[in-house]
């Protein structure tokens, strides 16, 4: 028996997931730019799913482009915006954000646009008091996460993307939604030019995602070569993966309640056991301000490498950070930008939950962590 707390980094596909995509192989594999009858209604059908998305992030379809995942869609959004600046531009934009989010910006600081990072506090969140020092009448393009994917705090994307706004209306604000959607509560996008999903983050397939666009955004294509998605995502569409994605959001809705409340009582259970095991750090909000799925912990006098190896040897899997930079050890910069101690740094593990996750497993989880602790740390003292 294994036990999966890594689902921050991907979730287990739902079955509808699976079966949709099938049907969508077998049956409606035709090229939905097509004109003959099976083409019309396989392109039909993927205008289904986009009006799925719509609905729930309350925008119009048109404004839903899908793309391959959170990575291209952080990048259509930002390179694409970047398209449209000239000359040197004052960039803002959160200092723990995704690779697939500060990779970019640091690409723009390359190509000579003046970017500034702004801090966290404690808690791991950019407060509006934080963005007002740093925004200026000239911002041309702000970045904040909804939802950290490493320590799970939760932004208020509106009021930043409405401080922005006032500041200097005609900047771009962008969130990466990847962590936030269908965890968090909706917020409205009014004032947000550029939000990211990720269909993977919610029982739906890898390689599946979406970048809202706002309507009438200086945000241009980043790929040329057809008129898919509006021009913006050109190439025959992954009908299969997008079908998927339609599937994976219905399941979820269907259970939403349901399935927030299990992975809550599953960390809740987790960190209490943690938390009696001495020598513990909890990283980010407290418990219940943060995202459900998300917690980070540090250990000290361990290190995070050595306890996620021990643990898989025990069949249980969790991460130390994000997947996409696991191995960077040592260059946290979420942790960094919260000011973790170095002693609980060093040794700090996220986990991450889904609705298959049970109380039992919280208990074998820690009882099986505290065993290696004692390991660990008797080790460290001779």
């Amino acid at each position: 028996m294994s036990i999966y707390f890594d689902n921050s980094a991907t979730t287990r596909p739902f079955p509808e997931t699976v079966s949709a995509m099938v049907a969508a192989m077998e049956e409606g594999y035709y090229n939905p730019s097509a004109l003959y009858g099976p083409a019309v209604e396989a392109s039909r059908t993927i205008q289904k799913v986009r009006e799925q998305f719509a609905a729930v992030l309350r925008v119009r379809p048109e404004e839903v482009i899908f793309t391959s995942g959170g990575t291209e869609s952080n990048n259509l959004a930002l390179m694409g915006f970047a398209r449209h600046l000239r000359g040197k531009a004052h960039l803002l934009v959160n200092p723990s954000e995704h690779s697939s989010v500060h990779e970019v910006y640091l690409e723009l600081q390359r190509r000579g646009h003046e970017v500034e990072f702004l801090e966290n506090d404690e808690s791991g969140c950019v407060t509006e008091e934080i963005l007002k020092r740093h925004m200026r009448q000239d911002t041309a393009m702000v970045s904040v996460m909804h939802v950290n994917n490493e320590s799970g705090a939760v932004n208020d994307i509106e009021t930043l993307a409405r401080t922005a706004k006032t500041i200097n209306p005609n900047c771009m604000f962008h969130s990466d939604g990847v962590q936030a959607f269908l965890k968090v509560p909706a917020v409205d996008l009014k004032h947000i030019d550029a939000y990211t999903i990720s269909g993977h983050k919610f029982h739906g397939p890898r390689g599946s995602g979406v970048c809202y666009v706002k309507k009438d955004s200086f945000i241009q294509q980043i790929l040329f070569g057809g008129s898919q998605e509006g021009h913006m995502r050109p190439g025959t569409e992954n009908g299969p993966a997008i079908i998927g994605m339609g599937a994976a959001l219905a399941q979820y809705l269907k259970h939403h309640e349901e399935y927030i409340s299990r992975i809550l009582a599953v960390k809740h259970r987790l960190y209490g056991n943690l938390s009696r095991l001495g020598g513990t750090r909890l990283n980010g909000p407290m418990i219940d301000a943060s995202a459900p799925q998300i917690l980070s912990v540090g250990f000290m006098g361990a290190n995070a490498e050595t306890m996620v190896n021990a643990l898989a040897e025990r069949g249980i899997y969790c991460g130390t950070g994000s997947a996409c930079s696991s191995r960077a050890v040592g260059k946290n910069r979420t942790l960094n930008a919260m000011k973790v101690p170095a002693q609980f740094m060093a040794g700090t593990l996220r986990f991450s939950f889904s609705y298959e996750n049970t109380l039992e497993e919280a208990d074998i989880v820690s009882a099986a962590l505290g065993e290696i602790l004692t390991r660990l740390r008797r080790f460290r003292r001779r």
